[in-house]
C-alpha cells in the first residue's frame, strides 16, 4: 500500500517531529512541589527544601567564576556601583576595573604617581565574599525603596563570618561592595 502526500508535506511532518523531539529533550525548569501533591509527581517536582535563593545563586556564580579563572563572569556578578568603584581605582593607572580583577592588584602611589607595579594584591574571593565559603544564610535586610537587596551571612570552616549585600540589577543578583570594604583589611 502506498500513501500519497502532498509535495513537501512529508518534509514538514519530519521537521515538526524533529522539533518536538528537540523540545522534549531540553531540560524543563524544575517545578516546586506543592502541599498535597501525590507521591507520583515527586519525581517531576522539586522539594522546596532543595530550593536555592537567587541571591545565594549569584554569590555561588561569582565563586565558581573565581575558581575557573573567568574574569568576565566575575565582573558580571558585581553590581554596577561596585564595577564603577573598580573602574575609578583602575583609571588612576589607565586601566579598566575588569583588568584589576584580572591582575588581582590595586594601584599604589609611588613617588607621587599611581602604579600597578608593586600594587596591593587581593584575592577576589576574599575581597567580595570570603576566601572559602561553606555556608550562605539569608539575614534580615533593611527595606530600601531604591533597590532590591538581600544580605547574606557567609561562613567558612575556619569560623570566619561576613555579611555580604547582593543587589538585583538587570535581571541578575550581583554582589554589591562599592566601598570595596575589606580590600585593605585582608592585606
Amino acid at each position: 500500500m502506498q500513501i500519497l502526500c502532498a509535495p513537501g508535506a512529508a518534509l514538514r511532518a519530519m521537521m515538526a517531529c524533529s522539533l518536538v523531539a528537540v523540545l522534549c529533550a531540553c531540560g524543563a525548569t524544575d517545578i516546586e512541589r506543592l502541599d498535597g501533591d501525590p507521591e507520583s509527581v515527586h519525581v517531576h517536582t522539586l522539594a522546596t527544601a532543595r530550593r536555592i535563593h537567587p541571591a545565594v545563586d549569584g554569590c555561588q556564580r561569582f565563586a565558581a567564576a573565581v575558581q575557573q579563572g573567568d574574569v568576565s563572569a566575575m565582573w558580571n556578578q558585581l553590581s554596577f556601583d561596585t564595577q564603577r568603584a573598580l573602574n575609578d581605582k583602575a583609571r588612576l593607572v589607565g586601566l579598566r576595573g575588569i583588568e584589576l580583577l584580572q591582575w588581582k592588584r590595586f594601584p599604589t602611589e609611588v613617588g607621587g604617581k599611581a602604579t600597578l607595579d608593586g600594587g596591593k594584591p587581593f584575592d577576589p574571593m576574599g575581597l567580595f565574599l570570603l576566601p572559602q565559603v561553606d555556608t550562605y544564610q539569608l539575614v534580615a535586610t533593611p527595606a530600601n525603596d531604591r533597590v532590591i537587596a538581600q544580605d547574606l551571612q557567609l561562613a567558612s570552616g575556619t569560623a570566619a563570618r561576613r555579611v555580604v549585600t547582593v543587589h538585583y540589577e538587570h535581571y541578575a543578583w550581583r554582589i554589591h561592595n562599592p566601598a570595596l570594604r575589606d580590600a585593605t583589611e585582608a592585606l
